[in-house]
């Protein structure tokens, strides 16, 4: 049985969210033409930077009145620990509060992209680097 994230009923744009420093790119029309590319974003750890594709933002959490932080549905991309760069695009898909999120720019993000590389077969697949990522971060 394949479990998929539970995503609020009404989601919105990146506009409102409360992101730190950074503003993000202008929002493009979807018309005709091909998908344009979605936000990418980073999430900085202690020791590590989580680099994601912004799929879509909670728009529940942004109604007047409520105590919910903002939600953000990402697709992880790329985990950089140090000088290694680890290719995260075969995991599962995340919901998670928008707090510690900032843009990340093409400079900085398609240099690791070239970079990006499987987990070798003595080091943790990509999902617990991951998951042990998010831990770290989620505990502060």
């Amino acid at each position: 049985m394949t479990l998929l994230p539970r995503l609020p009923a009404r989601c919105g744009s990146v506009e409102n969210i409360p992101f730190r420093s950074r503003p993000l790119p202008a929002p493009v029309e979807v018309g005709s033409t091909p998908p344009s590319p979605r936000p990418i974003l980073a999430l900085p750890g202690s020791q590590a930077t989580l680099y994601v594709e912004l799929i879509q933002v909670s728009r529940h959490s942004l109604e007047a009145g409520s105590d919910t932080p903002p939600l953000l549905w990402v697709r992880p991309l790329l985990l950089r620990q140090g000088s290694q760069v680890f290719n995260l695009r075969a995991t599962s898909d995340l919901l998670w509060p928008a707090a510690g999120f900032v843009p990340a720019y093409a400079e900085e993000v398609l240099p690791l992209l070239k970079q990006a590389r499987d987990p070798a077969p003595h080091e943790l697949p990509a999902r617990q680097q991951l998951q042990a990522f998010l831990r770290q971060v989620w505990r502060g």
